[in-house]
């Protein structure tokens, strides 16, 4: 019986890893509403399910001891077809769970009636074979896990010398975080002391405006320092079926790629595994790039018995039993639950990944080798919606529970283990040599224009982003600069600090806007948002009353008085931020209003 558990457990297991990979392909349409999966699920969907199977078989062998009479073979091996059967019709996203069910039965009593034929033979088969099974599963384990070590240590051992004493290099993208709600610039809360203390030992760019308003496009303009329309990654790509390589981002440039060849090792640790991950295509240039399996409750909810198992028990309310049986066995953060996989459509959500893990594996990998300056490219993703941060953690004095409570605390609680990051870079004495730059990839609504999240427009709200760059020495302290600029200049700016000889990317340096004679004529900033279905049902509802992108696509500029929205079917609004940051009231059937906008299409047109 243990044999049998153990043959169809990684049978069952590897089936299921193929299939998740290859229906991710298929369905990548639904790339919003799935559990993403990449090559590590080959391994861990066959461990899991060896595991669920060996308690299975334990569970037959414990009652056909009771009951002598029960064919404890038979009705072990009728329920492992049944399970296999049911998970394999499950995988391709396009059955009923009651039509899968079923057809799940009729394959496992058919199974029955040609085992109970041959069922010596299979069991003697089965049991032979399944040591060979087992090994095979461990092969893959070190073949995955060691193949993507030496890789790494090939990648890293390939680099060019780096200039001496060459600057680390930290950039931190807080997901999802207006401008406007941190202290450093002008809240009322004392939301971001952290990033304060970086802003006065650096310079703090008051109208920093993000290139797209929602996460994939404008992470794609941070990697590769251009525009949404240069890189084309304005939606969801389908992927490659042997991998990305150099398809993605229109084969341009990355700022991982620019680094390495002045000797940088380059990774990426990202808590948004939808939109920031190497499967989507923003991969390249990260040698290391953790966006996935980071713990063992995330690596169970990717298979399909632990979608099973978290759809069933994982999203009850707090008062039940189960709920608060996990949480005290100490395994309440399973039920931290992420915006990543189909919950709001019936299914399942991901296990948050938080702040505080994205710390320990960026640390963990700084330390592994301090022979190489270092590309840290990290993704907070703690001000995100479901906003608020852990609820094991302390809240706020303000938080009473609402909107705008909880996503304070959100930034609040992203804001301390910032703090915290840059206190262990300091322990390893690394701090004083790296360029910590922390900006966002877009804002939030929170009501205003009558949305509630981002990705559907380009308000000030929803492009407004931090931005603060700190290198105590060789950055000034406490400057602010006032010029609206696109962080998308980010990379040419790195490069530019580090000293790089070489700097593919078109942008200029935000450097020449903090020197003793700043930049004139400086390029308006421009944020492009194509046309998308991906955006949820709370802001899908304002279609109709305001111009959104599921109608067309989107494109704005910023000047230092201005803000131009320009949409595909709906023609321009043009708004004066700088009297009217709420945007409240649009001037394009004024006179002034329309000269403003006439200067500024140029910029908007290409």
């Amino acid at each position: 019986m243990f044999s049998i558990a153990v043959w169809f457990g990684v049978v069952a297991g590897f089936g299921e890893g193929f299939g998740l990979l290859l229906f991710q392909r298929i369905n990548w349409r639904q790339w919003a509403r799935v559990m993403h999966v990449s090559k590590e699920i080959l391994w861990i969907s066959p461990v899991v399910d060896l595991c669920f199977f060996l308690l299975i078989g334990l569970a037959v062998a414990v009652v056909s001891r009771i009951f002598r009479r029960i064919p404890a073979i038979r009705v072990l091996v009728f329920s492992l077809i049944f399970l296999t059967a049911y998970d394999w019709l499950m995988l391709s996203g396009h059955f009923y769970r009651r039509a899968a069910i079923l057809f799940a039965l009729g394959v496992a009593v058919a199974f029955g009636r040609w085992f109970r034929k041959h069922e010596t033979a299979a069991v003697d088969g089965w049991r032979r074979s399944a040591p060979w099974l087992a090994a095979a599963l461990a092969v893959v384990i070190v073949g995955i896990e060691g193949g993507r070590r030496i890789s790494e240590s090939r990648a890293v051992s390939n680099l060019a010398p780096a200039v001496p004493d060459a600057p680390n290099v930290l950039v931190i993208v807080v997901d999802t975080l207006r401008a406007d709600h941190l202290s450093s610039y002008g809240y009322s809360r004392p939301t971001s002391p952290n990033i304060d203390h970086l802003a006065r030992d650096g310079v703090l760019f008051e109208n920093a405006i993000a290139p797209s308003s929602w996460t994939l496009p404008s992470h794609a303009s941070l990697v590769i320092g251009r525009a949404v329309h240069e890189h084309g990654m304005g939606n969801v790509q389908p992927m490659p079926w042997l991998g990305w390589r150099n398809a993605g981002l229109n084969a341009l440039p990355t700022l991982g790629e620019a680094l390495q060849k002045q000797g940088y090792r380059t990774g990426a640790f990202s808590a948004n595994r939808i939109y920031f991950t190497s499967n989507v295509g923003l991969g390249r240039g990260f040698i290391h790039f953790e966006d996935y399996f980071d713990g063992v409750g995330d690596c169970f909810v990717r298979t399909q018995f632990g979608r099973e198992f978290a759809r069933l028990y994982m999203n009850r309310s707090e008062k039940s039993k189960f709920t608060r049986a996990f949480r005290y066995v100490g395994l309440g953060y399973w039920l931290d639950k992420d915006s990543e996989g189909s919950g709001d459509y019936g299914g399942i959500y991901g296990i948050r990944k938080r702040a505080d893990e994205v710390n320990r594996e960026t640390l963990h990998w700084i330390e592994r080798d301090r022979q190489h300056p270092f590309l840290a490219f990290l993704n907070y993703l703690d001000v995100h919606f479901g906003y608020g941060g852990p609820a094991a953690y302390p809240k706020p004095t303000w938080d009473h529970g609402t909107t705008i409570d909880e996503y304070d605390a959100g930034v609040k609680y992203t804001d301390d283990f910032i703090g915290q990051l840059i206190n262990g870079l300091d322990k390893l004495g690394l701090l004083k040599n790296t360029i910590v730059i922390v900006t966002s990839d877009h804002g939030e609504a929170l009501g205003d224009h009558g949305l509630s999240f981002h990705g559907a427009a380009l308000y000030w709200e929803l492009v407004h982003v931090p931005l603060v760059i700190s290198w105590p020495g060789h950055v000034p302290q406490g400057v602010r600069v006032e010029q609206p600029v696109t962080n998308a200049d980010i990379a040419n700016t790195v490069l530019n600090l580090a000293g790089a000889k070489q700097n593919p990317f078109p942008g200029p340096s935000l450097a020449a806007l903090w020197g003793p004679f700043p930049a004139k004529d400086w390029p308006n900033a421009v944020s492009e948002l194509p046309q998308t279905n991906t955006i949820v049902a709370a802001d899908r509802a304002v279609q109709g009353k305001i111009p959104i992108a599921t109608d067309g696509w989107m494109k704005s500029v910023v000047s230092p008085r201005w803000q131009l929205i320009r949409h595909e079917k709906f023609g321009d609004q043009i708004y004066d931020w700088k009297s009217d940051s709420a945007e409240s009231t649009n001037l394009i059937n004024t006179p002034r209003g329309r000269a403003a906008a006439a200067s500024l299409a140029p910029d908007i047109s290409h």
